[in-house]
């Protein structure tokens, strides 16, 4: 049975992943923008550079929440509270790409 830091660690990937997919094929095919300010210009100048900013951000932050799970696991006691805390940035980050994964694609068939 995998391990709830495994777990999240593969759903972030995977969210993350559809997420650069999403907006990769909603641009190029779609006519789409990217409404991130910080990757806007990006995504006009070069669509490699984007997939290259945007994949590296989802493989570091997965790996920070995994090392951040691994860490805690070490910890002692007090680690309750943190553990937490970790649980529900790992929460929200899924359901967040989550939905930016459910408007990119609704964004798609609405154009």
């Amino acid at each position: 049975m995998p391990r709830k830091e495994h777990l999240f660690f593969i759903a972030i990937m995977l969210m993350g992943f559809l997420d650069w997919l999403t907006t990769v094929v909603g641009i190029v095919f779609f006519g789409a923008t990217e409404v991130n300010p910080l990757l806007a210009g990006v995504t006009k100048s070069s669509m490699m550079l984007f997939s290259v900013v945007k994949l590296t951000a989802v493989v570091l932050a997965g790996f920070m929440f995994h090392k951040a799970a691994a860490l805690g696991n070490q910890a002692a006691s007090d680690w309750r509270f943190t553990s937490r805390l970790l649980d529900g940035g790992r929460s929200i980050a899924v359901f967040g790409l989550l939905a930016v994964v459910a408007n990119n694609i609704s964004v798609m068939f609405s154009l």
